[in-house]
Parts: C-alpha cells; structure tokens; sequence
C-alpha cells in the first residue's frame, strides 16, 4: 500500500486513517468500491470508471459526498505523493456508522493507492487455468466490496492449481471472480450478456474486437463452453488473459489463438495511445 490515503475528504498517512467500528461494512458487508489502475503513470479511463462507482452507489442508495472533480484532483495528488510507478487505485464507499447494527448513516469514503500485482508474463504466452464453482453475484451489476464465495473457496482454488474461479449458475457461465470471460468459436467472440458486472476492459474488449470480428453478447451454455476454440478473461489488471484450460479441459495446446492473438496486441495499442493523451482533465 502507499503511504498517504484519501479519507473522507483529507489526504491522510495510512497509520492514521481508520474507521469506526460500527460502519456498516464491517457489522453487514454493506459497501461499494470499484479499482482503476495507472498506465504509464496515468489514471486509465479514470472517467469511466467513476461513472461505474457512481451508478453502484445509486443503486445501493448511497451517496458519495464528493464530485467527480473532487475525487479526480484527489487521487492525482494521492499518485504524486505516494510515487508508486503504476499504480492500483481503490476508491471505497460504506455504509456508514449505523445506530441499529442494520441501517446505512452517513457513507465513509476513502480511497487505498495500491502496488499493482499483474499476473506473470508466462500466463499471457501459455494461459492460466480456471474452475468451475456454481454461483450468482446477488446484484451482479455493482462492484460491491463482498467477495465471500472467492475467498472463502481459496484453498480450492490452490488445491486445483488453478488461477480463479469461474462462475455458473443454471448451466450457464457467468464470470470469473473479479474478471469477465470470453470464448471463441469460428472467429465469432462470445461473451455472456445477464447477470454479470460489465466490466471496463470487457467494454473496451468489445468495441475492439468488432472492428475485427463477430461479437455475441449472450448466454453461453456449459456445453458450448467447452466446444469453444478459445477462451480469454479481461479485467482491469489482467488485460486480455489467455485461459488454457477450465477443469480437465484443454483450450491451448501448441500456441494461442488467432482472435485471443490479435485482440492482446489491439488492447496493448489501446493502452498506448490511450495513457498518451490522458490527463486530469481526460475524459475516458
């Protein structure tokens, strides 16, 4: 972690920001964060996702009690004074002090800048392997600050060697734990439409591919799943991910895919081009 936080408000050092203990997302889990990262030094498509932060707190019923601006200028100042190369950058909103133990007070809003952990260069030349676990956010759509199935399933995880967990729920996938996922099949990309987070990268993934190729937004079965030619895993801090296999089944054999190919080198350009222009006034 760095050492100066944003809380409430004021740039603090992190040995002298807390919280109370009867802010709702410690007594009921009840909160909102979403994460950005830089690229090359830069907030990447930083806009957009405040707007995604913003959209979660609404449909929760809470209030951030700071503008975009505000948290814009902040979090360019926390990147200055914490001088971490490339950066994590996690904004969190809770519930608030609570009289009952049940209903929201006044949010607590504080934002961690974070060392970022990419996976290792070899999972991009050889994919990473995922399972199979059988759950459904519950509002899906929002970045909410529980992650109680993925951590508390961790030791599977490792037992399996595996990356990550991927999500189904009545035989259709849905998502890995903290990415979107992608198949394959006849240089058509297909990725599932309902029930999932809409992810930035899997947006910007979409819009990229569709200049190349044919794009599905849609339920994908288990079955046709493990038919696909290829599958990869987007998200803010994994990029473009190939996966080589989900359970005993084997996607990458010999090399990547074609599609998985091009659209790791369209995104890296988009990367590029796009930390090239960004600023604190840009606008995603």
């Amino acid at each position: 972690m760095g050492e100066y936080f944003l809380l409430n408000g004021k740039i603090v050092k992190n040995r002298d920001a807390f919280l109370g203990l009867t802010d709702l997302a410690l007594l009921r889990g009840f909160g909102i964060f979403d994460f950005c990262r830089t690229q090359n030094g830069k907030p990447l498509l930083l806009d957009k996702y405040l707007d995604r932060l913003f959209n979660s707190a609404q449909c929760i019923d809470l209030k951030i009690p700071y503008s975009k601006e505000f948290i814009k200028e902040s979090i360019y100042q926390l990147l200055e004074k914490n001088g971490i190369i490339e950066s994590g950058i996690r904004m969190v909103l809770t519930g608030g002090y609570t009289e009952n133990g049940y209903a929201p007070g006044d949010p607590n809003f504080f934002i961690l800048i974070e060392k970022i952990n990419f996976p290792d260069p070899s999972y991009y030349d050889k994919g990473i392997k995922l399972i199979l676990h059988e759950h459904q956010r519950e509002l899906s759509h929002i970045k909410s600050i529980n992650y109680l199935t993925p951590i508390s399933i961790r030791k599977k995880i490792e037992e399996a060697n595996a990356f990550d967990v991927l999500y189904h729920s009545k035989d259709r996938i849905l998502e890995v734990s903290r990415s979107n996922i992608f198949i394959v099949k006849n240089n058509t990309v297909i990725t599932p439409r309902e029930n999932i987070l809409r992810g930035i990268t899997r947006t910007t993934i979409i819009s990229l591919a569709k200049g190349n190729f044919k794009v599905e937004e849609r339920d994908i079965h288990i079955e046709e799943l493990y038919q696909a030619d290829e599958v990869f895993m987007t998200g803010t801090t994994k990029r473009v991910l190939p996966v080589r296999e989900i359970d005993d089944h084997i996607f990458i054999k010999d090399s990547l895919g074609k599609v998985t190919r091009t659209l790791k080198s369209l995104y890296q350009e988009f990367e590029n081009s796009t930390s090239a222009i960004a600023g604190p006034g840009d606008q995603g």
